[in-house]
């Protein structure tokens, strides 16, 4: 006869605090490349979304398309509509109705018919429930705006576009949302917050259809803000008004005001 040796209680805490030290270090470089792989299938959606808004506008004399989500003439059937057809939100801004219907309100939009895959009219780490997490700039045929019109920022053919590699037309914010993405053109000013994606930054794609990630500079007046913020705020920082200035210059191609 003999005995089979198994393992101490102190070899067992020795293993287990080794997986624990691996796991400690493993587990943030998993999750920086799930991130990592979140923010390549985002902006692969906006290119295409933005492929699709070029086919659009190829078809169409070079008019733009309706930038306001949910947009509606009010006609039956309706005779202007959105690039996506409207989804209801609560007064929390979620949406009122199931994923299925939000999908067949995507298939009222305008650029369905040249990106007919619901996947890509949302961000894998956009919010629960929310189909649609993109949204078209003002300056691209959306909000027009009396000053944006007066300097010829605010586009609704491609005509009027001079460099379409400089020029933002979607942008990455996360979740549903009516209208179009607002930043102000002649002040100093957010019109509405930043949008903070994938570790603290902004996905976008431009009008000639590639698109970039850019990480913000400004902790407090960008990042926090964008997180909790809401309503017009200024910048406090040289970091907060690069970020501004560079959203800015990317809607409107220049901004609208001398800064400080």
């Amino acid at each position: 006869m003999y005995k089979r040796r198994g393992f101490t209680l102190i070899e067992l805490l020795v293993v287990i605090a080794i997986i624990a030290l691996l796991m400690s270090i493993l587990m943030p470089a998993l999750n920086r490349a799930r991130e990592l792989g979140r923010r390549t299938v985002c902006m692969g959606n906006l290119k295409q979304l933005a492929l699709a808004w070029v086919m659009y506008a190829d078809e169409n004399r070079g008019d733009l398309v309706n930038g306001l989500a949910g947009a509606d003439d009010g006609g039956t059937p309706p005779i202007i509509t959105g690039w996506v057809g409207p989804i209801p939100l609560d007064n929390n801004g979620n949406p009122t109705i199931n994923k299925r219907q939000q999908i067949a309100q995507i298939k009222e939009g305008t650029l369905w018919e040249y990106a007919k895959n619901p996947k890509v009219f949302k961000c894998p780490a956009g919010q629960v429930n929310h189909m649609t997490t993109y949204a078209i700039v003002d300056s691209m045929n959306g909000v027009d705006q009396a000053d944006t019109k007066r300097d010829q920022v605010w586009a609704n053919n491609r005509g009027d576009l001079s460099k379409t590699n400089e020029r933002i037309v979607f942008i990455d914010i996360g979740k549903v949302r009516g209208g179009s993405y607002k930043v102000h053109y002649n002040v100093g000013q957010w019109g509405a917050p930043p949008p903070v994606r994938h570790r603290d930054g902004a996905t976008v794609s431009y009008a000639d259809a590639h698109s970039v990630y850019w990480k913000w500079k400004g902790l407090n007046d960008t990042i926090v803000y964008g997180r909790n913020g809401d309503g017009d705020v200024a910048p406090t920082s040289d970091e907060g008004r690069i970020d501004l200035e560079l959203m800015q210059r990317a809607t409107y191609g220049k901004l609208g005001y001398t800064p400080p």
